[in-house]
């Protein structure tokens, strides 16, 4: 089974309008490495590394080995790249955003024991903001379909229903449509053939029409980390994280289809324009534990865990419909603006890292971390079909991904050399399923003085997945697939300044 990164335009009759499925869980769950210019310079291979605020999402007892107190602040510029082919159609669209993918403050705090006396030597006391998942992103596709419509989406969910059923109230004209079905009836874009069946009000003949849709998405996910961390006799560094995750994502979607201009008959339709926005705010705490120990004075090795995370989530949504047929009447119908909450159960996360420590001349860091992602699961307090059918497709679909990260630096005097690569893999069991999967090719350079630092880092990711404007229950029709081709680029700049 072909898996779908970014699921059709889900709508049932009644309210809630907007499904929660397992495409909400997935992104809230798969978060990336960085926030700062460092550590995203060495593809986010932190782990084991210490000595860097973004520590505190990977492994805490990193914080451990600051010497000094800290105070850092990132700025960076993202511009993603997103190629979309339908029906052998192909458009590319691009997404700017500037945006602060980190600020942290490390407060280090040596204790009295002796050089040479066993005991805790250091006390690390931090707070940072962590930019860890970016939503900004365009899909713009453009094609024609000789099968299907999105008139035969509303079409399948109105069959078995009675016309005064699916027939608008005087209320739905007055304040706003409940039902994305409801509205499609109104604005003729499907008709009654039969008792409680229906059909697409285009030709089964005449079928060339043309469809245009855009998706953007906006905003990101973003930890506010309170850590702590201690340096045992600096062989063994201990930290723990107290984590919120804050969610802030929008969607817009629009669809437009024009009918064959073959089909000449006055009550058919002859172009329509479908609409939807979407806005979830949210946010959860979890938990974060590591170790780090110096096996040698040019090998450390680290573990670490993260509890799984409650993120409580709030939907506001509304959707609309415009519509002209042949004849020329026209209807334009809004929807009621809704809400829904709901709560994503998001899966642990376990860390294993080493870095080989080059004395002055740098150093060579790898993590290697597993998700199970089969774990994720949405909960609500109001009965939802869609919810429990979209936990299903969880368990039977999702699977532990194993991600690898890994990094170096090379010192020449005051100057730093960087480079890495990541590769977060597929979540899916299917092994011919690559959606999701993404590969990350990192570098940078930085400057360093006793006090101060300046960094700078650059990030290329490439991947692949797919869009799906709409999905037909009717398997013996081909559905409509929009394959994308993804890429950004990340410019970080972070300044520190030591105290």
């Amino acid at each position: 089974m072909k898996k779908l990164i970014i699921s059709g335009l889900m709508g049932i009759l009644c309210i809630p309008a907007m499904a929660q499925n397992d495409i909400d869980a997935i992104r809230y769950t798969n978060k990336k490495f960085g926030s700062t210019a460092k550590s995203m310079s060495i593809a986010g291979a932190v782990g084991s590394l210490g000595a860097d605020v973004s520590s505190a999402s990977v492994n805490p007892a990193g914080l451990a080995q600051y010497k000094k107190g800290e105070f850092s602040f990132s700025v960076g510029f993202v511009n993603n790249r997103n190629v979309s082919t339908y029906m052998g159609n192909s458009l590319a669209d691009n997404a700017f955003k500037m945006k602060v993918p980190n600020f942290g403050l490390v407060f280090a705090n040596k204790t009295a024991t002796k050089k040479e006396e066993r005991g805790w030597k250091s006390y690390s006391f931090a707070f940072n903001m962590a930019r860890v998942a970016d939503f900004n992103r365009v899909v713009n596709f453009s094609g024609t379909n000789t099968q299907t419509s999105l008139m035969d989406y509303f079409a399948e969910r109105a069959n078995g229903l009675s016309v005064s059923q699916i027939r608008a109230t005087d209320d739905d004209f007055d304040n706003g449509f409940a039902s994305k079905t409801t509205m499609a009836w109104e604005s003729y874009l499907f008709d009654s053939v039969g008792n409680k069946k229906y059909a697409a009000n285009a030709s089964p003949i005449f079928h060339n029409i043309n469809q245009k849709g855009v998706m953007q998405q906006q905003g990101g996910m973003n930890e506010y980390n309170f850590s702590l961390a201690g340096n045992y006799s600096d062989v063994v560094y201990l930290g723990a994280t107290l984590s919120y995750t804050s969610v802030n994502f929008k969607e817009t979607r629009t669809h437009a289809e024009t009918n064959d201009p073959a089909n000449t008959n006055a009550f058919v339709m002859d172009n329509f324009t479908y609409s939807e926005h979407l806005n979830t705010t949210g946010g959860g705490f979890s938990g974060r534990l590591g170790i780090i120990l110096k096996a040698h004075d040019y090998l450390r090795v680290g573990a670490s865990f993260q509890t799984p995370q409650i993120i409580n989530l709030d939907d506001e949504y509304d959707f609309g419909i415009n519509s002209t047929l042949r004849n020329g009447d026209s209807y334009n119908f809004e929807s009621k603006k809704g809400t829904y909450a709901y709560s994503l159960l998001t899966p642990s996360r376990y860390t294993v890292s080493a870095t080989g420590i080059m004395g002055k001349k740098g150093f060579i860091s790898a993590d290697l971390e597993g998700v199970d992602y089969s774990a994720m699961r949405l909960r609500s307090d109001i009965q939802n079909s869609a919810m429990e059918t979209a936990n299903d497709v969880i368990r039977n679909n999702y699977t532990n991904a194993i991600n690898y990260r890994i990094g170096g630096e090379l010192v020449i005097d005051e100057f730093r050399l960087r480079g890495g690569f990541a590769s977060y893999a597929s979540p899916f069991k299917a092994s011919s399923t690559s959606n999701l999967r993404s590969d990350y090719i990192t570098g940078g350079l930085g400057i360093k003085d006793k006090n101060w630092a300046l960094d700078f880092g650059l990030v290329h990711n490439i991947g692949k997945d797919v869009f799906q404007p709409y999905v037909l229950n009717d398997n013996t029709r081909p559905q409509s697939i929009a394959e994308n081709k993804f890429s950004g680029n990340t410019m970080v700049i972070t300044f520190t300044s030591r105290f």
